[in-house]
Parts: structure tokens; sequence; C-alpha cells
């Protein structure tokens, strides 16, 4: 049986994006690589900034894993710097995976004035992720295994950048120019966020 329309439109477009970008995908392009009607893209997201936001905020496969990551809390610290761990790890990907679909929004004027009606439009944005990492330090804060003196939501702004530094500088640069391993530079991360 074939996945529903507004999932085909998803997976297709995450897939266009990758080989085109944004500024030269159209949504006729789209509607024919999921094999659906060109109106439904505006029917189920008001256009294609719409369906930029939609896969950004909650459909992007590495977004996911990054919810799924977020372990729920306990009172053990230790399972918190495991958690954190696991969260910095899915993070990167996730903004290495996001980049290339801002980009296009961003390059073009009209493009990214468009984008950031959308997100304005539907609350939608990277600030979700730091509100997120906010409430999930914050439940663990109060299960005991955070200082209750931290700022969490300073926390959750300091673990964000550093994924999302990580990600673009690998993108971007190479994955060998910053300092010590991958895995050495989450560990240092989450002993910072943990002093």
């Amino acid at each position: 049986m074939a996945a529903p329309a507004r999932q085909r439109i998803l997976d297709a477009t995450a897939r266009l994006l990758r080989e085109k970008g944004i500024a030269r995908l159209t949504t006729r392009e789209i509607a024919q690589a999921a094999d659906a009607a060109e109106g439904s893209i505006t029917k189920n997201f008001g256009g294609k900034l719409g369906l930029l936001t939609t896969l950004l905020s909650t459909d992007l496969p590495e977004l996911a894993a990054w919810r799924d990551a977020l372990t729920p809390p306990t009172p053990d610290p230790q399972d918190l710097r495991v958690a954190l761990a696991g969260a910095a790890d899915a993070a990167i990907d996730y903004y290495a995976a996001s980049l290339p679909l801002i980009a296009g929004a961003v390059s073009d004027a009209s493009l990214f004035e468009a984008y950031r009606a959308t997100n304005t439009a539907n609350g939608t944005g990277p600030q979700i992720a730091v509100q997120q990492m906010t409430g999930y330090l914050t439940a663990w804060q109060q299960r005991g295994a955070l200082d209750p003196r931290a700022d969490t939501g300073t926390l959750a702004l300091l673990f964000c950048g550093a994924a999302q530094m990580q990600a673009w500088t690998d993108y971007l640069v190479g994955p060998d120019v910053l300092p010590r391993s991958r895995a050495e530079r989450i560990d240092q991360v989450v002993n910072t966020l943990l002093r």
C-alpha cells in the first residue's frame, strides 16, 4: 500500500532539496516525484515554503532521531550524561541535514522573507530546538540530576549552538578541522554543561 500523499510529498521534498536546493525546486517537480497532485502541496502545507518549514520543524528523519535520543529523566546524573551525549550526536546530524535545506532560503532575499514569515505564522524556527532542550534539561533538573542553580535556558542554548557549529564546520570545511574527535568534543560539551 502506498504511503499517504502528505508523507510522499515530504519524502520527495527532502530528497529533491538535497539534490537541487530550494531556489530551483518547483512544486510541480515535487508533486511529480511524490506521485501526487500539485494542489495537494498547497492543501497540506500552504506552498513550497510551508512544506520546507514542516520538513525542518517536524519531519526530517534526523530530527526524529534527536527527539528519540531525549530519554526520560531519572535522578541519576550519569544517566543525564549518557542522554546528553546521545542527544548531542543526533543534534549534530540534524543540523548537518538541515543546513543544505536552509541555505537556499536564506541566500535569496525574497525567499528568506517568505521563509521568515512562514516561520512566524507557524510558530516554527530554530528557537524550537532551544525551547525543547530547555524543557528537557529542566525536567532532569527537577529530578535532581542537574544542579538546581543551573540556568537550563542558557545550557540549552550552549548545547544547540555547539551541535550546530560542529555540524556546520564539518559540512562547510571538513570533518577533521576542529581539534579532537567528534566524540571527544561531545564529551567536553557534556562535561561543561554538567559542571
